[in-house]
């Protein structure tokens, strides 16, 4: 369909500051970008961008952005926890607006860290929980999507971009700096697939999703037609600092391990609790208020008088013991952290051939077209040598 005007969420994000400038500089469609912090808006402002202020839990103001408007392209994601509950209040207010055409931009992360073959195809894919929080988040947007879909005639389309790379990517400037530094680390040795689409090819599968017909509750990947490995991808990247730098392997198992080890558990936590509510200091400031001062006297008394000296002393020893993990030895290798432990362990290509036939949709950039744009980006910025274009 044709829209009379789009509004855009998360139109300040990696994707979404690129769809803005596709859809002013290349596709000369109208829309007007949803923003909650300005500060961020700054490349969407270069190309005149029409702006709204507003968030996605305040009604009103959703109500006055989709004004004059009849497609929504969302792309807001701001806390795992509060996705769904966002998501849900949006598509209440695009009902109440008569939006004819939601695109939904979800991710292959709705397929969990460790997919099976099965995920290779949407036909095929299951998509459930899986104990970590922005596949599960994504997974439940999508869970809320489809049920307008099914219960409320909602005109919804999804589609789930893979590993999303180019120009201001968040995940292009370490591999960089790691190249300056002189030391590339590869998790079991750069085997893992790299599922790798350029920015561009995304945008315009959203667009696709927009126009195209009898696509209504259908969920399509968004992926490059080649796949390259992670040690391709990293070392391809990692080339373009133009100087010498050594490469190690770390294995995901070692790096498992590892940040398993960092994190809080429940009696660490409970200990640095009870510890600040026993710290003098802590006490000190809530005696000042006198509710609290009261209070806080009530339950030194009581307590004190039920409490044996031997049980005091023992919950001053609990209190002063420590259990944080061991540093780790010394070594010049970072651990990689988990978001990358994710990425770089993927088993498995994901087809794009569903949007293909379905959206009228092919990606038009290469793996080594996108390296070459985003070397161009990265020279403009000065993070590696010589002139580049924006």
């Amino acid at each position: 369909m044709k829209p009379t005007k789009i509004l855009v969420t998360g139109a300040t994000g990696f994707i979404g500051s690129r769809l803005c400038e596709r859809l002013s500089l290349v596709h000369n469609l109208p829309y007007r970008a949803l923003v909650r912090n300005f500060s961020r808006a700054s490349r969407i402002a270069r190309v005149d961008a029409e702006m709204v202020s507003g968030e996605l839990l305040d009604k009103p103001a959703l109500e006055r952005a989709l004004e004059e408007c009849d497609v929504v392209m969302h792309l807001a994601h701001s806390e795992d926890r509060l996705a769904k509950k966002e998501t849900r209040a949006l598509i209440d207010v695009c009902i109440q607006a008569g939006i004819q055409r939601f695109v939904h931009v979800s991710s292959m992360a709705v397929y969990g860290p460790e997919p099976g073959p099965e995920c290779s195809s949407e036909e095929t894919a299951v998509i459930s929980h899986y104990g970590e929080a922005y596949s599960d988040s994504k997974a439940g947007q999508e869970a809320v999507v489809m049920a307008a879909v099914r219960s409320r005639n909602f005109p919804a389309v999804i589609v789930r971009p893979t590993v999303v790379y180019g120009p201001y990517s968040g995940f292009v400037p370490p591999v960089i700096d790691a190249a300056h530094r002189g030391h590339i680390t590869l998790i079991d040795d750069g085997k893992g697939v790299c599922n790798a689409v350029y920015v561009d090819d995304v945008c315009d599968a959203i667009v696709a999703a927009m126009l195209a017909d009898n696509v209504i509750g259908g969920a399509f990947v968004i992926n490059g037609d080649t796949p390259v490995s992670w040690r391709e991808f990293n070392l391809q990247l990692a080339s373009m600092a133009g100087k010498p730098f050594d490469v190690s392997n770390l294995a995901s198992a070692d790096i498992r391990e590892y940040w398993h080890s960092q994190a809080p558990r429940f009696t660490d936590n409970f200990r640095q609790l009870a510890g600040l509510l026993a710290s003098n200091d802590f006490h000190a400031e809530l005696s000042r208020v006198p509710l609290f001062e009261s209070f806080l006297g009530w339950a030194k008394n009581s307590l004190g008088e039920r409490l044996s000296d031997q049980q005091k002393l023992r919950i001053k020893l609990k209190l002063g013991y420590s259990n944080a993990p061991a540093p780790r030895s010394a070594t010049s290798v970072e651990w990689p952290d988990p978001g990358r432990l994710v990425r770089e362990c993927y088993p498995i290509v994901i087809s794009n051939q569903k949007a293909k036939n379905a959206l009228g949709w092919a990606p038009a950039y290469s793996f080594e077209d996108g390296v070459q744009l985003t070397g161009q980006w990265l020279k403009f910025v000065r993070m590696i040598e010589g002139h580049g274009d924006a």
